[in-house]
């Protein structure tokens, strides 16, 4: 039991260290730059389309344009970057995070289940990332809000 409760200490020291850091250096929750944004509709994909996500949840800084699906990053930092995409009902689907126009991290999804990316970058001011379909044709991406695409900064 002690055991248990060091760890628990343990844990929460290290939030409360993680949380006074992001403080000292001047963010707060409304200017630390992040975003979540979800897909409302299903859609069909061209070959290499960015999947342009519509709905804004949170966008601290306008960071993420919904009209082009780019996330454009506002400062140098480590960050968690963060795709699930749902494929419909007999199709295959086939996505990749891309930054600078070069693929990174791939999501692959089938009959309604879910392809997730989620990784850790260092990313630098001015970098660009979208979530693009592969060049296979016919796939669907199925939007009511069960595909998505975040970010934020974890620490400078």
């Amino acid at each position: 039991m002690k055991g248990v409760v060091s760890i628990v200490v343990m844990i929460v020291i290290m939030q409360i260290g993680q949380i006074l850091s992001v403080c000292k250096k001047g963010f707060t929750r409304k200017t630390l730059p992040a975003f979540s944004v979800s897909l409302t509709t299903h859609k069909a994909l061209a070959a290499g389309e960015v999947i342009k996500f519509d709905k804004i949840r949170l966008n601290t800084g306008n960071i993420y344009n919904p009209a082009t699906g780019i996330f454009t990053v506002p400062r140098d930092g480590l960050y968690l970057v963060s795709s699930s995409l749902m494929a419909v009902n007999g199709k295959h689907l086939h996505c990749h995070m891309w930054k600078n126009g070069q693929s990174n991290v791939g999501a692959f999804g089938t009959n309604w289940s879910q392809g997730t990316l989620n990784t850790v970058m260092n990313l630098t001011t001015g970098d660009k990332l979208t979530i693009r379909h592969d060049n296979a044709s016919g796939e669907e991406v199925f939007g009511s809000h069960w595909s998505m695409f975040s970010a934020y900064l974890i620490t400078e």
